[in-house]
């Protein structure tokens, strides 16, 4: 019978609609963490399909006698004879998803299509044993196949275009929701719930290896310079989290060391994570840094140490952050320990100082937990730049 369901051209077509209905199903949190490029190739990946290739050259006939039941002619009973058929096995290409690719259609249709069966990866046709009947056999796969394939192969090439407009759509909703949610709590300026069952988890311990990715390459002679990946600064930031939560567990210990002390302590462990890369009181630019990652001699990342006193005091350590930063730097880590009560309105503090930084990104401040979030910032030697600092509490009250 003529094809009558949907079709691989309408499911091309609805790709933007399909796209929403698994960015929306999401979780907030998620869709601001994710690495966007990261996420465009699941999305990407999850919608695309493959072809069904088939093997005309390997394919093979085998000559074969059925019995057919015949009604009589004057009315009697039914009778069976012996009817001779080719069985066509063409080898065809392993594909994941086969049942659901056969449900879909070519736009392009003719007739009836093959009642498509198979023996493993070896599509199987019995026909009339007629030369004309094995010819047009192989002719309905090539339409039917060939032109599944060519709308696969047309709906491919425009996926990535069409799929990264939603999903920069989506994340742009996302922030500003996000941004404006913040601007609320701040202006409500109430204390965040901080869940008391919370508790801290365990420092996992395994080698890490920095990756780098390069700029655009230049002209021969042309030096490129190093910087971080997006997501392993993240994966970093991951880890320098884990391992500061382990102070938590121990106040008494930690809390009576001074920064350098507790600096030195969150160095040895990078080091030891990851071999060679990180350095202390490492001179960047205008002054010492706390902590430097180099790669290839290159500052790529710069942390600050500080004890939280106060709004402004925070404020003041993300000035003197941004002025250890060189102009390919577009990354920080600001870490504040807390030995006051009242962890939350330090973090709220921390918050709003940042927000109200002069170099601010409006919108631009994004909770990762309780104790971490992200805000970007104005480059102090670009305004055509932002710079992402990562900040992080620990919370070492008695």
């Amino acid at each position: 019978m003529p094809w009558t369901g949907p079709t691989f051209q309408m499911y091309y077509l609805e790709i933007e609609r399909r796209t929403w209905a698994v960015v929306n199903q999401e979780r907030p949190d998620y869709l601001l963490q994710v690495g966007f490029d990261e996420y465009l190739e699941y999305l990407v990946a999850e919608a695309s399909w493959k072809r069904l290739d088939w093997h005309e050259d390997q394919m093979t006939i085998e000559p074969i006698s059925v019995k057919r039941r015949l009604p009589d002619r004057y009315g009697g009973h039914a009778r069976e004879v012996d009817t001779q058929l080719i069985r066509i096995r063409i080898p065809t290409s392993p594909h994941p998803r086969r049942d659901e690719y056969l449900r879909y259609g070519p736009s392009k249709t003719r007739g009836s299509q093959p009642a498509w069966r198979f023996e493993g990866d070896v599509l199987v046709l019995e026909v009339e044993a007629t030369e004309q009947a094995v010819q047009g056999a192989v002719e309905d796969v090539r339409f039917w196949l060939g032109n599944r394939n060519e709308e696969i192969e047309a709906g491919n090439a425009k996926l990535r275009d069409r799929i990264h407009a939603v999903w920069e759509m989506k994340r742009r909703q996302v922030e500003e929701q996000r941004g404006a949610m913040q601007v609320l709590i701040e202006k409500l300026n109430i204390p965040l719930h901080q869940d008391p069952s919370a508790k801290a988890k365990p420092v996992e311990i395994k080698p890490r290896h920095l990756r780098t990715v390069m700029e655009k390459p230049r002209e021969l002679g042309a030096r490129a310079e190093p910087a971080l990946d997006r997501e392993e600064v993240a994966s970093l930031v991951d880890f320098i989290e884990q391992y500061l939560r382990q102070f938590e567990v121990a106040p008494e210990t930690y809390s009576a060391m001074d920064e350098e002390k507790l600096r030195n302590l969150l160095v040895g462990m990078m080091n030891a994570n990851y071999p060679g890369s990180t350095t202390a009181e490492t001179f960047s630019k205008l002054g010492k840094t706390d902590i430097s990652l180099r790669i290839d001699s290159g500052h790529v990342l710069v942390c600050e140490c500080k004890f939280w006193s106060g709004a402004k005091a925070y404020g003041d350590a993300l000035n003197q952050l941004f002025g250890y930063l060189t102009w390919r730097q577009n990354y920080g880590v600001l870490i504040g320990f807390c030995r006051l009560k009242d962890m939350s309105k330090a973090v709220f503090g921390a918050k709003k100082a940042t927000s109200e930084h002069s170099a601010f990104a409006q919108g631009a401040l994004h909770e990762r937990s309780e104790t971490r979030f992200i805000s970007r910032h104005v480059h102090p030697q670009d305004t055509s730049k932002l710079v992402e600092i990562h900040h992080l509490f620990v919370d070492l009250t008695i």
